[in-house]
């Protein structure tokens, strides 16, 4: 399993490579759909921090603690750990699965912005919504495994 941490500096490895902005917003939601999708194909969870129900969609809060700083500025650096280590991207070579999710998910949202990504959290039906009307702090795997909102 990886960490969070991990899915974003893949995202942002991607984001680099292309020379395309990624807000810390954007990036929440890239992450949150990797996740979903990842959870729909192998019935596994990819990460065991659990997606937070906030104003502007699921929110995993090591993501949040890390890259707010940017505000709504792109990201320009690698999330890392306290000791000033890089934190580690993610060998899609090892996974299949992940790989696949990544490069869809990543082709699908790499233009949208964050603002539209987050609307897209919150149609009716989507696992933040069930949250959110639940008045739950975190999103359910149920949930969001369910749930039918695409790109």
């Amino acid at each position: 399993m990886v960490s969070a941490l991990n899915v974003g500096n893949t995202v942002l490895n991607k984001a680099f490579a292309e020379n395309i902005d990624i807000t810390p917003m954007k990036l929440q939601k890239i992450i949150y759909f990797i996740y979903r999708d990842y959870l729909k194909k192998t019935n596994d969870s990819l990460f065991d921090e659990r997606f937070a129900v906030w104003k502007y969609g699921p929110v995993i809060p090591s993501i949040y603690t890390t890259f707010k700083h940017y505000g709504s500025n792109a990201i320009k650096e690698y999330a890392t750990e306290n000791d000033g280590k890089t934190v580690l991207i993610v060998n899609t070579n090892n996974s299949p699965n992940f790989k696949g999710v990544i490069e869809n998910v990543w082709e699908n949202c790499k233009y949208l912005d964050g603002i539209y990504l987050s609307s897209l959290t919150h149609q009716q039906g989507s696992a933040w919504r069930k949250a959110y009307d639940r008045n739950d702090s975190y999103l359910s795997d149920e949930d969001i495994k369910s749930e039918e909102v695409s790109f």
